[in-house]
């Protein structure tokens, strides 16, 4: 059945359900001190509740405050049986009347939709970069035609206001949660450069801001495939932002996997993405902040040098903690889909890795093993996207070597439709990867030549 409120649609359909893509677990959300403030007959509300349960997130409210300041959650995963607790706290209500006033949806009900966005960040970072146009996006009129000096013109009136506050918005986004920004427009590649360059930040608060740029007459669905490729994440961590519908269609149907919100005015795409929870964060980080940077650091060198000289710090991670976080939120290399059950002699590694100059660029990979006296099974291994391609595969499965001291080392693997780099991997060292009958468990077997070959691959070390 279609979701009459829009707003509503979009946080089922393209943030509830898309992490639907990554978990199926079953969830129950025990919410004290909204109970009173629930209208029986609201059929917003009750249509949101319906459609999580269809979801598996069972919304209970119990307790009958007058008042409150602070909500008390319990999560349980039914699916793991677990479960824990956390605090929502009702800080700045003038911010969400204003989303309620603009959504049509109750109070309680974007309370609710925040809750639950909060328990699904802190399992998966769903949406990781925005793809611009330009044309009528960014700007009023069409670079090809109008000349820059319109453009600046436009931008300099009284219609460029909503574009400059999108602009600001966008800003923010890239700056305090380090979203990736990237243009993709239908025009020549050069114009678009120097255009940007001429106009000032007050008028263009994205000058200076973007990942990457790419202007041609492809079409967008193919250049939004290289712009993924270029930050080393998948499309369906991408929202696509375009004024044409000709093209928001174009790239529904050829890359449905990407988010492409349907507006009219940038102020009804600002709503729709808040009231969505799109970029919800459950803690403000200054690893968010700063991974743009660290992916700019790292492009910079691969510039430089294929191999970049690195080094890495492995860290013992007694309680599993840095290990959980990071296999619950990679999916292009991740080996298994055991992510937080690790018992008894069960130990977890994590790696930071650093510039020669000492500067941290955060953490970039961990493994989870047991170790017995002849066997080292690995039940997990990730790596963070932003660390492919500059020889920590080949870094990590040396040092797997090494603490294996000569025992047989076995790791857990399970196939998905998104751990393309461990496949990636498996083909570039197939000799060294063995598999069982049921392709679930893998021998690692590294000899000494493909050892020398790994050597060759990384210019990373130990620190």
């Amino acid at each position: 059945m279609q979701i009459d409120n829009a707003f509503l649609r979009v946080f089922i359909n393209d943030f509830v359900k898309k992490f639907r893509y990554y978990n199926t677990d079953e969830f129950v959300v025990t919410i004290t001190g909204l109970e009173k403030f629930i209208s029986k007959d609201d059929t917003i509300l009750i249509r949101l509740i319906e459609e999580l349960k269809h979801n598996n997130f069972t919304i209970e409210n119990e307790g009958n405050l007058e008042s409150i300041n602070e909500i008390d959650i319990t999560c349980k995963n039914i699916t793991k049986n677990t479960s824990y607790n956390f605090k929502y706290q009702i800080q700045n209500l003038p911010a969400i009347l204003e989303i309620s006033s603009k959504t049509d949806m109750p109070v309680v009900g974007i309370i609710i939709t925040k809750i639950v966005a909060q328990i699904i960040s802190k399992l998966k970072i769903l949406y990781k970069a925005i793809v611009l146009d330009l044309d009528d996006t960014l700007w009023k009129g069409t670079l090809s035609e109008d000349g820059i000096e319109k453009i600046k013109e436009n931008l300099q009136s009284e219609q460029g206001a909503p574009f400059i506050a999108f602009m600001k918005f966008v800003k923010s986004l890239a700056n305090e949660l380090g979203i990736f920004i990237t243009i993709c427009s239908r025009n020549d590649s050069k114009i678009v450069e120097s255009t940007i360059k001429e106009l000032d930040d007050n008028i263009f608060p994205l000058k200076n801001q973007f990942d990457y740029i790419i202007a041609n007459n492809n079409d967008k669905s193919g250049n939004i495939r290289k712009i993924a490729e270029q930050l080393s994440i998948l499309p369906n961590s991408i929202v696509f932002i375009d004024d044409n519908q000709i093209v928001r269609d174009e790239v529904k149907l050829k890359l449905p996997e990407v988010f492409v919100p349907e507006w009219t005015n940038h102020n009804e795409l600002i709503t729709q993405l808040i009231a969505g929870c799109i970029f919800e964060r459950v803690e403000f980080s200054l690893n968010s902040q700063n991974r743009r940077k660290q992916y700019k650091i790292i492009q910079t060198e691969r510039t430089q040098n294929t191999l970049p000289k690195l080094t890495v710090k492995v860290i013992n991670d007694d309680k599993h903690t840095e290990s959980i976080k990071l296999y619950s939120k990679s999916n292009q290399f991740k080996f298994s889909q055991n992510d937080v059950k690790f018992e008894g002699d069960t130990k977890s590694l994590y790696f930071e890795i650093f510039r020669e100059n000492g500067e941290n660029l955060g953490i970039c990979s961990a493994i989870t093993y047991t170790n017995s006296y002849d066997t080292f099974h690995i039940q997990n291994w990730a790596i963070s996207c932003r660390y492919f391609e500059i020889g920590l595969e080949e870094f990590i499965l040396m040092y797997i070597k090494k603490i294996a001291n000569a025992s047989k080392i076995f790791i857990n693997y399970q196939h998905s439709e998104y751990n393309q780099k461990v496949r990636e991997l498996f083909d570039r060292y197939s000799v060294a990867f063995k598999n069982n009958n049921k392709n679930d468990k893998i021998e690692i077997v590294i000899s000494k030549e493909i050892e020398d070959k790994m050597n060759n691959n990384t210019n990373l070390r130990e620190m």
